[in-house]
């Protein structure tokens, strides 16, 4: 009979090998260079520097205010004051004041998110930020998705274009459309392996959007 040791030893290499999996699948298709790790730092806050913890990313500014915002407002109260976003964060009878600050930097967005307190509450901070990320993370897979998408459409269009047309070629005279149809059948083939592609790369994106939870 297994001990209760050792199940819980296999639980626990089940759920490491399941969690690097689901990273796995994630990384694949975000490259290492899009986020960069939670970090501590001293930042500017309308001229009073705080510690602070951050992160950089390659989404647009513009994008990543947006979707900061909508994030804030499901979490609490939003103030804009300059460039400052605050944010009262209301939980078990307690409130939480942060202020977020969005610059561009490096060719890259960075996202600085105080308390105002010497980082008193790094864990809350710390878990909003890796909250805010996987946001991040779903918005750059889902717009990866539709592009896809764009992408096979326009190649069905062009495989359904060749279809049509390919055999009205050779009847019209074998010995002038040989040669078109023979280079047309292979751009059709070129074509369907392509489109094979990407759906097999459509099919992978979904799956590491869905494992981001």
């Amino acid at each position: 009979m297994i001990s209760s040791q050792r199940i819980f030893v296999l639980f626990i290499l089940i759920f490491f090998s399941c969690r690097e999996t689901l990273t796995a699948k994630i990384d694949s298709k975000i490259p290492k260079i899009v986020f960069s790790e939670i970090t501590i730092a001293k930042h500017l806050f309308n001229e009073e520097n705080y510690q602070s913890l951050y992160f950089s990313c390659l989404i647009p500014k513009k994008i990543l205010h947006k979707e900061l915002e909508k994030f804030y407002l499901e979490l609490g109260n939003i103030e804009k004051e300059k460039k400052i976003l605050s944010i009262n964060i209301q939980s078990k009878g307690e409130s939480l004041l942060l202020k977020t600050s969005v610059i561009k930097k490096n060719r890259s967005t960075r996202i600085y998110v105080t308390d105002l307190q010497s980082l008193s509450n790094e864990r809350s901070i710390r878990n909003l930020l890796v909250s805010f990320q996987k946001i991040l993370q779903r918005k750059f897979l889902n717009d990866y998705i539709k592009e896809i998408e764009s992408n096979i459409k326009k190649i069905d269009k062009q495989q359904n274009k060749i279809i049509r047309n390919n055999p009205k070629n050779l009847e019209m005279n074998l010995s002038f459309f040989y040669k078109i149809f023979q280079k047309k059948e292979a751009k059709k083939i070129a074509l369907k392996a392509a489109l094979e592609k990407l759906y097999e790369e459509l099919e992978e994106t979904k799956k590491a959007y869905n494992s981001i939870k």
